[in-house]
């Protein structure tokens, strides 16, 4: 790999640890920020609707916006407004100031997800795809260890402004990098972005599949990240900080497994580590509602649970490009990033209310699942893309 290619990569790869950042600080700090703020448990999924609604709205125009301006603009952007959010969010007084914050929180995750899986899609290989998404592992790993270090103190406000001034660092590095990215031209952009109906691209063999596959796993993976530190500080009864290190232990998993993947990937089919990531988030989930004297069991348990995320995500993006004709991939992307937003910010916020209403003991329950229907549309896409493939030959 050229030299420019390379520093390149490792920028985006900056980029994608911030897009993480953000997306597990708050439920890592719930168990606090809710008394500081006299809300209730499940207010948490009022603050994920809003920050999946934007995220939807970025994600489904991405195409439209890719076609205005170059990826690296985009990114620059949408990463300083995520760390300006952040800072603000840690002056707040009212959970619905909070709420404003989440607007620009959203626009900023959905455009730079959009945009940096579409240009690795496009320009690298799988394996970078991977590593990739292990970067993002990193970023979401990351804010809340830090904050779990400031909950210590009993400052969750802290936690945000550490996280905040690093994305404000990102960046600037991000802007600094400007050179390193391809020129993409207008015409190139206007070429690789045409705006196709969604009635033409659904019937596209295998992307409803696809899209249905986005709606649960994100659904999942955001079970995991959000209400990990609540189950077990309500159901185990242990502290703040150790209940915020649940959701470390998590994304910890979910980075180390594709870092994993991506050495790999040089092996196995994607398709192959799909099915053995639903396979171990089956078995977790399953583990989980047993009941162990010692804590480090649960923390293993939650280990194999990000574990088994890990692998779903980067490979059904890399996949993409490989099932689908160019034309239609940004737009396809597209939709599976809303439609796995539209889940998350649908879905998400029931499981909050469901876990106010009867009980968070659910969550193993709900994971349980999820992670079935994800698997049965996994082999279902599969199929249909094995025939298409067979049937173009």
């Amino acid at each position: 790999m050229k030299k420019k290619a390379f520093l390149l990569l490792i920028v985006i790869y900056l980029a994608f640890i911030a897009l993480g950042m953000p997306d597990a600080i708050l439920g890592s700090a719930w168990n606090l920020v809710r008394l500081d703020l006299s809300t209730s448990l499940g207010t948490l999924g009022i603050m994920t609707v809003i920050v999946y609604v934007m995220s939807v709205f970025a994600t489904f125009n991405a195409p439209r916006l890719l076609k205005a301006l170059q990826t690296k603009r985009i990114v620059f952007v949408s990463i300083l407004f995520t760390g300006i959010s952040l800072l603000m969010i840690s002056r707040v007084n009212e959970f619905y100031q909070m709420l404003f914050f989440a607007i620009p929180l959203g626009l900023g995750a959905g455009a730079i997800d959009v945009s940096l899986n579409h240009y690795l899609a496009a320009n690298y290989k799988a394996h970078h795809m991977n590593f990739l998404h292990s970067f993002y592992g990193i970023g979401v790993t990351f804010s809340p260890t830090v904050m779990a270090y400031t909950l210590r103190d009993n400052s969750w406000r802290m936690g945000y402004v550490y996280v905040g001034f690093i994305l404000l660092v990102i960046a600037l590095v991000t802007l600094v990098s400007f050179k390193l990215w391809k020129n993409e031209s207008q015409e190139q952009r206007d070429e690789s972005h045409t705006h196709i109906p969604v009635k033409e691209i659904i019937k596209t063999r295998g992307v409803i599949s696809s899209i249905l596959i986005f709606l649960f796993y994100v659904h999942v993976e955001t079970l995991g990240g959000i209400w990990i530190a609540s189950y077990f500080y309500i159901t185990k009864d242990i502290s703040f900080s150790t209940a915020a290190l649940f959701t470390s232990i998590f994304y910890l998993a979910l980075t180390i497994g594709r870092l994993l993947s991506g050495f790999i990937s040089y092996k196995l089919h994607p398709n192959t580590l799909i099915k053995v990531g639903e396979g171990f988030i089956l078995l977790s989930a399953i583990l989980m509602n047993f009941h162990f004297e010692e804590l480090w069991i649960y923390f293993a348990i939650v280990f194999l649970f990000g574990f088994g995320c890990a692998p779903i995500f980067p490979n059904m993006m890399f996949m993409n490009s490989q099932n689908f004709d160019k034309s239609k991939l940004s737009r396809i992307m597209s939709l599976q990033m809303a439609i796995g937003y539209v889940g998350v910010g649908i879905l998400t916020p029931l499981a909050g209310l469901f876990f106010d209403v009867i009980s968070i003991e659910i969550f193993p329950y709900l994971v349980l699942g999820m992670a079935i229907i994800i698997l049965l549309l996994t082999l279902r896409y599969f199929k249909s893309i094995k025939s298409e493939n067979q049937g173009s030959q």
